[in-house]
């Protein structure tokens, strides 16, 4: 009996553990992908669009990396407010390709803008869990 209390809290603590670094890993992407948008804002303010375009598609990249390290299901009937985690990151996706698009065009300011308005929603995103 006390062999079997002993595995059986073995499992527990390693199953806690693991939850543990995977919610570490996604908030690791989320963090980067902060990072690699105000670098993006930083390259906007000084004009340099080719920078800028490059931190944005990184941000893009870590945020996908994000979802599929975490998925969560889309509702089939939008209700706004029931998945806000939803909703967040679909708005910073948008707004990533606005930017995205903004600094193909050369327009530095505004894509630093939808930058600046997609890291907000990611910060949202991650406070919603």
């Amino acid at each position: 009996m006390k062999k079997l209390s002993y595995n059986l809290l073995a499992s527990l603590i390693f199953i806690a553990g693991s939850s543990t670094l995977a919610h570490a890993a996604e908030d690791e992407h989320a963090k980067e992908a902060m990072q690699h948008l105000e670098k993006a804002i930083e390259s906007g303010k000084t004009g340099d669009t080719k920078t800028e375009a490059v931190q944005i598609n990184e941000a893009e990249k870590d945020l996908v990396q994000e979802n599929k390290e975490k998925p969560y299901t889309q509702p089939s009937k939008h209700i706004t407010g029931e998945y806000p985690r939803a909703e967040h990151d679909k708005a910073a996706f948008d707004d990533i390709e606005k930017a995205k698009a903004q600094a193909k065009t050369g327009h530095a300011k505004e894509a630093a803008d939808a930058a600046k308005k997609a890291e907000i929603h990611i910060q949202d995103k991650e406070q919603s869990k």
